[in-house]
């Protein structure tokens, strides 16, 4: 259905007055941060305590286009790794501000996890252009290794810069992985990740992939499909945020 301007203000005005967040779509469609049924009787994230000022300051940082769902996201798999002070990472932290967010939810928590960061700090290096899309060699290569090295700035976290099919070595003598957030985007890298991580995590661990559920990132999807399909030990849970949830149940 398509609105007409005037009507589509109006409607933006009530939705505004019910404090419902909306994004428009050339001034035809609106789009809400939930489904919009019921919305005002579900939780407000941003008064979460602890969740919120950290999530809070990455989206004023702007180093993330995560926002506070997704963030959500991350926040309560860090609460739930199986085990206390398993290794943790991040493959794809582009400006760090997920990375960020993950290291001030460990020390909120005071925990200690080893948190090991992957990017190229150049955009991409490597598409499928027959289903990546959009996604060319350079994407996101508006960021850098320095400056997100003073960015992060713990002691418990180390930043690897480059391919990920050759950094990963870095990491390849541990076996037991509690969390990974897999945020690259195209199919030739989260097919490696995926392949890579299966054997070096324990039954509860959990894989994040930021990008599953979005139009924009088909590769991401169809690498994560296939994996799921050839391991049996790994469910998969799609979440409304666009996200997807990779459990290891043995």
């Amino acid at each position: 259905m398509r609105f007409k301007k005037p009507l589509v203000n109006k409607i933006n005005r009530l939705f505004k007055l019910m404090g419902m967040k909306y994004v428009m779509v050339k001034d035809t469609a609106i789009y809400y941060n939930y489904l919009w049924r019921n919305a005002r009787k579900k939780i407000d994230l941003k008064k979460l305590p602890g969740f919120s000022e950290i999530a809070s300051q990455v989206i004023e940082d702007q180093t993330t286009l995560l926002n506070y769902d997704r963030l959500y996201t991350l926040w309560q798999a860090v609460l739930g790794i199986p085990s206390p002070n398993l290794p943790i990472a991040e493959i794809g932290t582009y400006r760090g501000g997920s990375a960020k967010f993950i290291i001030q939810t460990l020390e909120h928590n005071e925990y200690q996890n080893q948190f090991y960061i992957f990017d190229t700090f150049e955009g991409h290096v490597l598409v499928d252009s027959g289903i990546d899309g959009k996604h060319r060699i350079g994407t996101f290569g508006d960021t850098s290794y320095e400056k997100v090295k003073a960015y992060l700035d713990s002691p418990n976290a180390t930043i690897y810069k480059g391919d990920f099919l050759k950094t990963a070595e870095n990491v390849e003598q541990i076996r037991n992985f509690g969390l990974i957030h897999i945020d690259v985007d195209v199919y030739p890298v989260t097919k490696f990740c995926l392949q890579f991580f299966a054997d070096r995590t324990i039954s509860g661990s959990v894989i994040i992939l930021d990008d599953y559920g979005f139009i924009t990132c088909k590769g991401a999807k169809k690498a994560t499909d296939e994996f799921v399909g050839a391991n049996p030990n790994f469910k998969l849970f799609h979440l409304v945020t666009g996200q997807a949830l990779v459990l290891k149940i043995s």
